[in-house]
């Protein structure tokens, strides 16, 4: 990693605003969906901000770096520093991040029995809690669960908030009978929890952003690795009507340069897509926590 970029995150961090493009577009994307980034638009200038320094050191830890050192790790990077500098604060002899906990996070609706290797285990997290998958080629899940990737933590760690929000997954997706569903998170990112979708023969149903940026996530990494057959983006009954009261137009705006001409190569989205370019807006899905 450039000590440029991390002197940009570091300005970033201490409230300064900064352009598009001093930050790969990429990551631009993913601190502006989950990081605790907001866009500014003045004109054509498009710029980051920070609006909550707690998300924003999410995102800093799931690229390897220490929030509170990024000028020391910038300063390592740019000097003579030592190669043990460098390990210490970068995590490894070739100054990438070392995964000490990998995995991913999982809540339910309800109690659910699921097996971690040779263990049987009634998951059952109390309101406010969720637990954490370590050993995940090693988790099973009932066959008829449907996985839902919870795309934004405050939905993720509030489900009893969004019972009709599972009930029209439920319905759309579950076939006869009501299929128990499995709440997962995408955080800290990698690639664990794709890896394990590919391992099992659960349907897997992406709860998103109901924007471009939202809908991209889903296509690069999801639906491309698993198909039509074993993936599918939530479009809820009401979201033309959210979209259009509620829906943010600034936000459409700051992803259409990357995102407008996007290909969308499952036909189920194309409705969606023209919903949020007719209306030029994008909608958050913490909406749906009530």
């Amino acid at each position: 990693m450039r000590a440029s970029l991390i002197q940009a995150f570091a300005a970033l961090r201490q409230g300064e605003t900064l352009p598009f493009s001093r930050f790969p577009a990429e990551w631009s994307d993913e601190m502006l969906s989950e990081g605790g980034v907001s866009s500014i638009v003045r004109g054509s200038r498009k710029s980051l901000k920070v609006v909550s320094r707690a998300a924003f050191d999410v995102f800093l830890r799931s690229k390897g770096l220490q929030p509170d050192k990024l000028e020391e790790t910038a300063a390592v990077l740019s000097g003579a520093d030592s190669r043990a500098q460098q390990v210490q604060l970068l995590g490894d002899s070739k100054v990438v991040a070392v995964r000490s906990c990998p995995g991913f996070p999982v809540n339910v609706i309800g109690p659910l029995s699921v097996r971690l290797g040779d263990r049987k285990i009634l998951m059952c997290p109390c309101p406010g809690s969720f637990l954490y998958i370590n050993d995940f080629l090693n988790f099973r899940i009932p066959s008829n669960a449907i996985v839902v990737g919870v795309e934004n933590m405050e939905n993720f760690r509030l489900p009893e908030r969004q019972q009709e929000v599972w009930e029209q997954i439920q319905d759309q997706f579950g076939g006869d009978g009501v299929a128990p569903l499995l709440l997962v998170s995408r955080y800290p990112q990698s690639r664990d929890l794709v890896t394990w979708l590919q391992e099992i023969p659960n349907f897997y149903v992406h709860f998103g952003d109901f924007d471009l940026a939202g809908i991209n996530i889903y296509l690069t990494e999801f639906y491309r690795y698993l198909g039509p057959d074993r993936s599918a983006f939530f479009v809820p009954a009401d979201i033309e009507q959210r979209l259009s009261a509620s829906g943010s137009r600034e936000r459409y705006q700051a992803q259409f340069e990357r995102f407008g001409k996007m290909e969308v190569p499952d036909a189920r989205l194309l409705p969606l897509v023209s919903l949020i370019h007719r209306h030029q807006k994008g909608y958050d899905q913490e909406g749906y926590v009530e």
